[in-house]
């Protein structure tokens, strides 16, 4: 058969995806067996199907009902089924070619290449089509239900992920933000394979393409940290608008988005330190991200852009995707399982609302500031990181295993704490067993020290002496190693739980005045872990207490919002 093609119909649609993005499906493909991509067809074997090529192109050209983006979704589905056809073969305009599709779609499943959600997704698509093409859709397709609905709900990052996602997000950013400030006009003109910025992380250095794409890539996944918001909100942003929030003190930004998949406007709001518990640098990211854009595009009301050859277009999806995949394989970022840790903004999502819903318990606050139903909040974003999870899992299965051994579920735990070598008692009872010999005290961490003036405050004295001065009379205060102490008592009280998260918490901030991650690590990732396994291990009644004091009233006066924490 002659494979050079007599059809000189253009068979070419034109798409707009997103913002200034087009692509352009060819339907020319669908004239050679097994659809090949347009640099293969000639190479093809052409099928006498001219005619029913034009009637498929036809339907979609002229289809009013669907946007672009559907479209698209639905040519690449047809393309599947129309290979699975050709390869049986079997005419794409029957009902044996959809039996033939259902088909593939089962085994696809039963062997895990495809997901139930997926496969059902394709098949509905596929309905949408022979609707299009007006084909008895009833008749043809089957009258049982092929896939279950699978509830995926959205995996949270760990602690450990998002501290490594967020310090080079931002490090990017800032870096990129301010060389670009310096030189606008520079930036704006450079070609695709320009590399006038540069960015160094973590002892690499590398010289950087694209670096105006690069810098609101970045700054669409910390707004996304920052806001929760959905990722489609968060690209069609335009510059809020900052304005004075009634009851609230401070800077507040608000901007109101439409939410395209569920046709309803979202507000995105971002306060300053003063009004939310949102920490000061996200205040200062969103007022440099505001002199970044008027400086590169001042007549813009657009927040996120992307720039090459001096065209500015809206930041899409395939921007993001490919600057991502630049930042992931540059600097190797691996996730707690040692796969590729990939920023998303969902999962930005997924981690802001599984921890305010374990720190409140409130699912309606939660829903309310993810702009979503109860439902669905609990359906896609209540379920944490799997990782801490399976840690937490661990924590209760080795306690239940002592429950087994011990036969009684107080002495199980009590067994628990023993292992981590920490004695807990409430108040009362640690004041008449170690205070009344006068030793024991109640330290600023809202724990107790039997003995502050026995040997293991040596360390402490040595360094506190002046001139060789006799310091025996000053009590341990060596804080960071409290919890390495045999002396160190947990006192299991509302407020000492309180004063404990508080130090917690100010010792996560203290991240922000070291030099990097390494540097923050080596002072303080070891306390960090052992005061989680301790907050763990307490009453449940008396942790919910605590963190709900410290969520109303803020932290303990001993470990306030601004301490600058050196220890």
């Amino acid at each position: 058969m002659n494979n050079k093609s007599k059809l000189i119909i253009d068979l070419r649609l034109k798409l707009n995806i997103y913002g200034e993005q087009f692509v352009y499906p060819d339907f020319q493909r669908f004239r050679y067996k097994g659809v090949p991509k347009v640099y293969k067809m000639l190479r093809g074997t052409l099928l006498e199907r001219d005619e029913q090529v034009i009637k498929w192109y036809r339907a979609f050209k002229g289809n009013t009902e669907y946007t672009d983006t559907t479209l698209h979704s639905l040519y690449r589905v047809f393309t599947k089924y129309v290979k699975i056809c050709d390869s049986i073969p079997v005419n794409p305009d029957s009902k044996k070619g959809i039996s033939a599709f259902e088909t593939a779609l089962v085994h696809n499943v039963r062997t895990g290449a495809k997901s139930s959600n997926s496969a059902k997704g394709e098949l509905s698509n596929l309905r949408t089509i022979m609707r299009m093409l007006d084909h008895p859709v009833d008749d043809w397709f089957s009258k049982f239900k092929l896939f279950r609905s699978q509830i995926t709900p959205t995996q949270a990052y760990s602690e450990k992920e998002l501290k490594t996602l967020i310090k080079i997000l931002q490090s990017l950013y800032f870096q990129l933000s301010k060389q670009i400030q310096q030189s606008p006009q520079k930036y704006i003109q450079a070609g695709r394979r320009d590399r006038y910025a540069s960015f160094s992380f973590n002892e690499i250095e590398v010289q950087v393409n694209g670096a105006i794409t690069k810098c609101y890539c970045s700054a669409y996944f910390l707004l996304a940290y920052y806001t929760w918001g959905n990722a489609g909100t968060l690209r069609d942003m335009g510059i809020p608008k900052a304005s004075q929030k009634k009851g609230k003190e401070g800077k507040w930004f608000v901007q109101t988005v439409l939410k395209k998949r569920a046709n309803k406007y979202v507000t995105i709001e971002l306060g300053d330190n003063l009004s939310t518990d949102i920490p000061k640098h996200a205040l200062n990211f969103i007022n440099d991200l505001l002199t970044l854009t008027h400086s590169l595009f001042p007549t813009t009301s657009r927040l996120l852009h992307q720039c090459i050859d001096g065209i500015n277009k809206p930041l899409c999806p395939n921007h993001i995707r490919s600057n991502m995949n630049w930042l992931i394989s540059t600097f190797d970022l691996t996730d707690d399982n040692g796969q590729e840790l990939r920023p998303e903004a969902k999962r930005f999502r997924a981690t802001g609302s599984a921890n305010y819903l374990a720190l409140t318990g409130n699912s309606l606050e939660t829903s309310q500031l993810l702009n979503n139903t109860p439902v669905v909040v609990q359906r896609h974003y209540s379920k944490g990181n799997e990782s801490e999870n399976n840690a937490q899992l661990q924590a209760t299965a080795n306690t239940l295993e002592n429950a087994i051994k011990c036969g009684d579920i107080d002495r199980a735990r009590e067994q628990t704490l023993e292992q981590m070598n920490l004695e807990v008692l409430p108040y009362e009872e640690f004041v008449n067993r170690y205070a009344k010999p006068g030793n024991g005290q109640k330290t600023p961490l809202g724990t107790g020290c039997k003995d502050p003036f026995d040997k293991h405050g040596d360390r402490f004295r040595r360094k506190a002496s002046i001139d060789s001065v006799d310091m025996s009379h000053l009590a341990c205060a060596d804080l960071l190693n409290c919890f390495s102490c045999p002396n160190q008592v947990l006192v299991e009280e509302v407020d000492d739980i309180w004063c404990l998260m508080s130090f917690y918490e100010a010792l996560k901030d203290a991240r922000e005045d070291h030099l990097n991650m390494a540097h923050f690590k080596t002072n303080f990732e070891r306390v960090l872990n052992k005061i989680k396994q301790v907050l763990f291990s307490i009453d449940l009644k008396v942790r919910r207490q605590a963190e709900k004091k410290l969520l109303s009233e803020g932290r303990h006066p001993f470990w306030p919002n601004t301490i600058n924490l050196v220890l």
